[in-house]
């Protein structure tokens, strides 16, 4: 019995190898994270997500760019008020690890030098994420710069004016509490460190060194505050040292004196 030749095609699909069926990779167990771990990755997460972001932005979004569920992300942090709550918290704890009411209380060392060294340190935990963080807490009205303030006072502010008062021969925070007016005046050298970090880390301005133009902006701020500090507590302060009389140099100075004169 003949059989029909075979055509073209069967005869490339007779030479062809065999080919066999892929086979699968085997898989592997991916690592178990355990409880803290995770809870810390979606932490750091967060931190980063809503200094981007925004707190306006979606955990599910958040959820997304990390690979994993939201529902996961909420077996952690039950809700999204608890993981900004955490947001907050690590910002705001990062910036006191040094005891810096110690380190101005030291007097061993002129005060400029503490306080540079203080805010020093201070400025050193203001990466880009926590200055944008409370830019946008702020704007959202959110409560973190609030929050932030009482930490300020323990911190730098009533330990500061405390040395400024000594040297003035006023009374210590303890004793007589700080004026709205003295707080004010502190809020001069410490929003020159925060608004050099906004320079830094939203502005991108170069810096060539930081820990310079803190030593100036203190050196500037001692300069004043000793000064004015005197004048916000009449008659209470050691007289301050009177400066020789001179006259009036400059256009400005002379109306001024006419006006002072004229009001009398």
């Amino acid at each position: 019995m003949t059989h029909p030749p075979a055509s073209a095609g069967a005869k490339r699909r007779l030479a062809a190898p065999h080919k066999s069926a892929p086979v699968a990779a085997p898989r592997t167990r991916a690592v178990r994270k355990s409880a803290l771990e995770r809870r810390e990755e979606i932490l750091v997460a967060a931190v980063s997500f809503f200094a981007e972001h925004g707190f306006a932005a979606s955990t599910h979004v958040l959820a997304a760019n990390m690979g994993i569920r939201q529902a996961l992300l909420y077996r952690y942090y039950e809700s999204k008020d608890a993981l900004v709550e955490a947001v907050f918290a690590r910002v705001a704890g990062s910036r006191w690890r040094e005891d810096l009411p110690a380190v101005l209380a030291d007097r061993s060392l002129p005060l400029a030098e503490r306080l540079a060294t203080v805010y020093r340190a201070y400025a050193d935990q203001d990466d880009g994420p926590a200055i944008r963080l409370l830019m946008r807490a702020a704007l959202d009205g959110l409560p973190l710069p609030s929050r932030r303030g009482g930490a300020l006072t323990d911190q730098i502010f009533a330990p500061l004016l405390d040395e400024l008062r000594r040297e003035a021969g006023l009374p210590a925070t303890a004793t007589r509490p700080m004026l709205a007016a003295e707080r004010d005046m502190l809020m001069l050298l410490h929003g020159a460190v925060v608004f050099q970090g906004v320079r830094e880390h939203i502005y991108r301005a170069p810096v060539d060194s930081r820990d310079a133009v803190i030593g100036l902006y203190v050196e500037t701020f001692l300069a004043g505050a000793r000064q004015v500090i005197r004048t916000l507590h009449p008659g209470r302060a050691n007289p301050a040292p009177r400066l020789p009389d001179r006259a009036p140099a400059t256009a400005l100075e002379r109306l001024a004196v006419r006006r002072t004169s004229q009001g009398s």
